[in-house]
C-alpha cells in the first residue's frame, strides 16, 4: 500500500535566485515558495552588495548557514517551550488533583458538621424535654 504523503500532487514553482532559475517540485504553496526565494534573493544581494567580490557559491553558503543557524535556534527553543508546556500540564493536573482532593474534603467536612449539627438537634430536643 502506497504511503498517503506520496499520492499527495506537488506544486511545481520556478523561482529565480542569484539570476538562476530553479524548477522546485514542493508540497508548500507556490505564494510561500515564491516568498521564501524573494527572501533569500534579498539576502544574497544584500551580501553582494556589502562585498561584490565574493563568489555566488560563497553567498549561498553563507546564506543556508544563516538559515540552518536559525532554523536549529528555532527548534532548540522549540524544544524549550515543549517543556515547559509539559511542565506547566504537570503543574496543572497537581493543583487539580489537589482541588478535587479539597473538594472531598469540603463535602466530607460538611457532611461532618451537618451529623453534629443534627446530634446537636438530638441533644437540645432532649434537654427541652426534660
Amino acid at each position: 500500500m502506497e504511503n498517503k504523503k506520496s499520492l499527495e500532487v506537488k506544486n511545481s514553482v520556478t523561482v529565480k535566485i542569484a539570476g538562476t532559475d530553479y524548477t522546485l517540485k514542493t508540497d508548500e504553496s507556490v505564494e510561500f515558495t515564491q516568498s521564501l526565494a524573494k527572501e533569500i534573493n534579498l539576502k544574497i544581494n544584500e551580501i553582494k552588495t556589502v562585498n561584490p567580490h565574493i563568489s555566488t557559491n560563497q553567498i549561498a553558503i553563507l546564506v543556508a548557514l544563516e538559515y540552518g543557524c536559525n532554523c536549529k535556534k528555532a527548534e532548540q527553543r522549540t524544544e524549550e517551550i515543549r517543556a515547559e508546556i509539559k511542565a506547566y500540564l504537570e503543574d496543572a493536573a497537581q493543583a487539580q488533583s489537589e482541588r478535587d482532593f479539597y473538594k472531598r474534603e469540603i463535602e466530607r467536612m460538611k457532611e461532618e458538621a451537618k451529623a453534629k449539627s443534627s446530634q446537636i438537634n438530638l441533644f437540645s430536643e432532649k434537654e427541652n424535654e426534660n
